[in-house]
């Protein structure tokens, strides 16, 4: 009789249990509000996927009430991108991919992104990645727009970095000012007739060839990249405005 109570006692136990346990999860699951909520995001959202840690997370356009640690929104308006990376050597990202196709840089009709975010200083990372235009084959980027903590003595400086061809592993920096604090950045890049524009704060900033790319598949990316061999840690950008069009 004894033991039979026990045995009753100790089921209902782990019954409590592992309903507390649910409870925490639906409640952590809960706790964050997708991008996908409020209609600045919806139009750009439907023609990305998200890629984390390394590979996909979400398929293309599949947003909808969704949302995690990683990809979230911050303060009812801020589409926040969150990634630690805990190895050296390692590459982790959290990174929309715009597609499904790609384009070329030939093309007569302006190949377009626009963006504000505003990147929290990190304290142990030295480089992130926030925009890209990346290639399909073969598999570089023509552009990444990043965070340095510091590169040619400046400190804590944003800087695009271009990539002249496919064939050459040459690239070229071109410093776009120092991160502001709690402040937003504005970052466009255009994409016509074999030339990039990238404008700073509605100023135009750099106007690059990229004739050597001729005839590759490209596509946009927007988030964090975090691919330092020696850096160990967390990164987060928020982004106010990111719009997309092809």
């Amino acid at each position: 009789m004894k033991r039979t109570i026990a045995k009753k006692h100790k089921r209902s136990l782990l019954a409590i249990i592992s309903l507390t346990i649910a409870c925490l999860l639906s409640n952590s699951l809960q706790a964050y509000e997708a991008p996908y909520n409020i209609p600045v995001f919806r139009h750009v959202l439907k023609k990305a996927k998200l890629q984390f840690p390394s590979k996909e997370q979400r398929n293309f356009g599949a947003f909808k009430g969704w949302a995690s640690a990683n990809f979230y929104l911050s303060k009812g308006r801020y589409m926040t991108f969150k990634a630690r990376k805990r190895y050296e050597k390692r590459i982790v990202r959290s990174e929309l991919r715009f597609g499904p196709g790609g384009w070329l840089v030939s093309s007569k009709r302006a190949k377009l992104l626009k963006s504000e975010f505003a990147l929290d200083k990190p304290r142990s990372i030295e480089q992130i990645t926030i925009l890209q235009i990346h290639a399909k084959k073969p598999s570089f980027p023509l552009l990444r727009i990043v965070w340095l903590r510091k590169h040619k003595s400046l400190k804590d400086h944003l800087w695009a970095i271009v990539r002249p061809s496919p064939y050459h592993k040459k690239i070229h920096y071109i410093d776009l000012g120092k991160r502001p604090n709690n402040r937003f950045t504005r970052v466009s890049i255009s994409v016509r007739n074999n030339r990039m524009q990238i404008w700073l704060n509605k100023r135009l900033r750099t106007t690059q060839s990229l004739s050597q790319w001729r005839g590759t598949i490209n596509y946009y990316k927007a988030g964090i990249y975090l691919s330092g061999k020696k850096d160990v840690g967390m990164a987060t950008v928020r982004y106010r405005l990111l719009e997309h069009k092809i």
